[in-house]
């Protein structure tokens, strides 16, 4: 039976070869969107972690009312009140730090911040916003100026890097995964909306994506840029003891009812309804793309009965037993899953590699793939049980009579 499911397939070579593809295309969607949702969400919780315990201040405006945008671009925040806020006797001033973000290019992905975005930082507090992070090349903290002309530094993400690239005075190849990829030099000059910056590190790209997207650079630089000398976008405070976490946190919004105060914890919690949003749609996609490819595979199986009802009522005839036909078909069904499985698989890796570039390392995963090619496989299979029941309850002596 299995050398007539074989020799069925090969027979319709362009039905065959749709169908093939048709799965695959299936299955390359299922890894693709799958990936996609496992990569935001693990991005998103390092995101949170590398903030614990670590208060965000930002304005009540329109956009940052619900406190869902993330990093808080739209915010504003005079100086005289931030200062006012970090002067507050739990805040510990060392840890703490008045910060302006700003959009320099799109977001890669649903919920990712921009590709480059702008992060100023006071001097001497860059660590507050980096948690820890690593330098891959260069240094990660601003040097004291050097003489009135020098550019001032800035420290890019790998992201970032890649974006200034085109525009930077000098640019070099680094390895990744999807072949070498051209960064902004350290040493070299890059231009934000204008202004030039000494590229002075890289940071270490295996954190998350708000620090692979950074360009960070002094706050009065920042300022600078954005023509808003008097204003920041937030604060990250950091009190001096846990337990000041929450008195801090009231004590702020009574004082300055036109600031919101967010803990890592309700950080995270934003973070997930963040995610809920996006996975109801993935999962639309996801689940869509096993509908149909099971209906792919119920109707090519259908068509293929109905076409091959004299050569069934045959076998039928010789004394081929129902449980011989039912395999046949469900062999075939097995043939076109294992076929599109083949080609879905590559395909999506290109896709990952194509649609996320850099960071796509480390993204491909075994388990996504195998589970990808079994639950389609799968609900195939059970799609095929129809036309495989149609087929064995074929009456030799009418199947005889078709012409």
């Amino acid at each position: 039976m299995l050398t007539l499911a074989i020799q069925q397939l090969l027979t319709k070579k362009l039905r065959s070869a749709l169908t093939v593809l048709g799965f695959g295309v299936c299955v390359n969607l299922y890894i693709v969107v799958t990936t996609v949702m496992r990569f935001i969400t693990d991005d998103l919780d390092l995101q949170v972690q590398r903030f614990t315990g670590v208060l965000f201040v930002q304005s009540r405006g329109l956009a940052g009312m619900s406190g869902i945008e993330w990093p808080p671009i739209s915010s504003t925040i005079s100086n005289a009140e931030a200062r006012a806020v970090l002067a507050q006797p739990a805040v510990d001033p060392e840890r703490s730090t008045r910060v302006a973000f700003a959009s320099l290019a799109p977001p890669p992905y649903p919920t990712a911040p921009p590709e480059a975005l702008l992060v100023g930082i006071e001097q001497g507090k860059e660590d507050v916003f980096l948690g820890g992070a690593e330098a891959v090349a260069g240094r990660i903290d601003f040097p004291q100026p050097n003489g009135a002309t020098a550019a001032p530094p800035a420290i890019l993400g790998v992201l970032a890097a890649r974006h200034f690239a085109s525009a930077a005075t000098a640019t070099t190849e680094v390895p990744s995964p999807v072949g070498p990829i051209a960064l902004a030099a350290l040493g070299s000059t890059i231009s934000v909306r204008g202004h030039e910056f000494e590229v002075q590190g890289i940071i270490e790209p295996e954190t998350n994506q708000l620090l692979r997207s950074a360009v960070l650079v002094p706050l009065e630089s920042a300022q600078t840029v954005l023509q808003k000398p008097d204003a920041v976008s937030a604060m990250l405070l950091s009190p001096r003891r846990a337990s000041d976490i929450e008195p801090l946190q009231s004590l702020i919004e009574s004082d300055h009812a036109e600031l919101m105060v967010i803990s890592d914890k309700q950080l995270a919690e934003n973070a997930r309804k963040l995610l809920d949003r996006v996975n109801q749609l993935f999962n639309v996609v996801r689940w869509t793309s096993v509908s149909v490819a099971a209906l792919l595979i119920a109707i090519v199986m259908f068509v293929s009965v109905l076409e091959r009802t004299r050569e069934l009522g045959t076998l039928r005839a010789i004394g081929a037993p129902r449980r011989a036909l039912l395999s046949l078909i469900l062999s075939e069904s097995a043939g076109f899953a294992l076929a599109g499985s083949m080609v879905g698989v590559p395909m999506s890796r290109v896709v990952i590699r194509q649609a996320l570039g850099p960071d796509a390392a480390g993204l491909r995963s075994r388990e996504i793939e195998y589970g990808a090619a079994g639950i389609l496989s799968f609900c195939s299979m059970l799609a095929a049980v129809m036309p495989a029941w149609r087929a064995v309850q074929v009456d030799p002596i009418i199947a005889l009579r078709y012409e």
